[in-house]
């Protein structure tokens, strides 16, 4: 067996291919990884404390459905009032459950500004409503009659529409009556005293609930972590094939019935090309940990030896799965089209380019079918400091050398015999 897996070892540093998926993928994941981008994925409306907020836009024109809702009715604010009542009137619709507020401060913005912003959300972004707070909100407010201070401009044909104007229609009713009780007083302090007679409530999200919450800082790293993934499991795909093609051509040069001759059993010869292909991701893991030292290790959402640990355990899986792939393929050509199409169905299927939460339930069950999907779910869980991670990253790494070895011995024995 060590004689096999040394010429093994061999063909391959002969070969142009290997050392540029050796080299290549690796550090195009580690350069991914470096990359210092946001609003990646739709992010989670409630963070790691569970606590719904006003969600602050950086600029006029930021994007409100990077930030998905969870189920909530999204709406963009356009605050040019700035006071306490128009704070007062966004933290209470945010606190009703309903609504997500993501709000842009625009203190200077004139009708025309307005109008043009409003027609840009439209065609550009995805929301239920903006509301625009003028600069005579809180005088209007007081007095009860609305006209320029509060403007609402609905967007899609939600229901929910009604939900909001009866809860504009409370807030406003709220501070019209602090108004008349305060006088000349504080209206805040009327409005905090009015919500202590108020019963508590507790706003409990149901969509989702077995998942876990991540920062938005944290979707970013899983996200980009993902494209990484794609990226090695293609090193790790097209290593295992080039492995599987020494063995394809032992077959037709007779290597292997010399080999037989030697009361060498298939079943050693195999395991053999199977532990040639454990020592190419080692190689590769080791490439990508000469990667990782260019990336801080909080961008990782984790320690590098644990990331470095995944990165080999799904190394191993791919290329023991191509291997032998290409092994009972029997064809160099037919073995490399395989090999991608792989790479492309997996990573697609498993999530690691775009969300499947939105998907019907049949591809979210074939997604559970693909490596990738238990190993980004693993990264959630780990970013989290959830140590059961660590006891599904071994599970699941055992349950799939299993069945491909199960289903390899099988395969190569029926092949053998026609």
């Amino acid at each position: 067996m060590r004689i096999i897996i040394k010429s093994t070892l061999k063909l391959l540093f002969r070969n142009l291919g290997f050392w540029f998926f050796l080299i290549a993928t690796p550090l195009l994941s580690s350069l991914i990884l470096k990359t210092e981008q946001t609003n990646l994925s739709s992010y989670e409306v409630a963070g790691a404390e569970g606590a719904a907020k006003i969600t602050e836009l950086d600029a006029i024109d930021g994007k409100v459905a990077y930030y998905g809702g969870k189920g909530r009715y999204v709406i963009k604010v356009y605050d040019a009032s700035g006071s306490e009542l128009s704070e007062y009137l966004l933290n209470k619709l945010t606190e009703s459950g309903a609504f997500l507020i993501c709000r842009a401060k625009t203190p200077d913005m004139t009708e025309e500004a307005l109008m043009e912003a409003v027609r840009t959300d439209g065609e550009k972004d995805k929301m239920g409503a903006v509301l625009r707070l003028g600069r005579n909100f809180d005088s209007e407010a007081e007095t009860g009659t609305i006209k320029d201070g509060l403007k609402v401009f609905i967007m899609s044909d939600d229901a929910r529409k009604d939900v909001l104007f009866n809860e504009l229609k409370m807030i406003l009713g709220q501070i019209r009556s602090a108004s008349a009780s305060a006088g000349d007083g504080d209206i805040i302090a009327v409005l905090k005293e009015m919500n202590r007679a108020i019963p508590e409530k507790s706003v409990e999200i149901l969509a989702g609930k077995d998942s876990l919450n991540l920062t938005n800082e944290q979707v970013d790293q899983r996200t980009l972590i993902g494209y990484a993934l794609a990226i090695m499991t293609l090193g790790f795909v097209f290593a295992g094939i080039f492995i599987a093609h020494t063995a394809i051509n032992e077959q037709k040069d007779m290597v292997l019935t010399r080999i037989r001759l030697t009361n060498l059993t298939e079943a050693r010869y195999f395991a053999a090309k199977f532990l040639s292909g454990a020592i190419v991701s080692v190689m590769l893991t080791a490439v990508m940990s000469a990667g990782l030292f260019l990336i801080p290790s909080e961008k990782l959402g984790m320690a590098r030896p644990t990331f470095l640990m995944m990165i080999f355990f799904l190394g191993l899986i791919f290329s023991s799965l191509s291997l032998l792939l290409g092994i009972l393929l029997g064809n160099v050509m037919s073995a490399n089209i395989a090999a991608f199409t792989l790479w492309s169905l997996s990573s697609m299927l498993a999530g690691l380019y775009f969300p499947l939460d939105a998907t019907n339930n049949t591809v979210k069950a074939i997604s559970y079918l693909m490596p990738q999907k238990w190993f980004l779910d693993i990264t959630e869980r780990l970013m989290t400091g959830d140590n059961k991670g660590y006891i599904i990253l071994v599970c699941v790494t055992a349950a799939f050398m299993v069945i491909i070895l199960s289903l390899g011995s099988v395969g190569i024995k029926f092949r053998n015999n026609e």
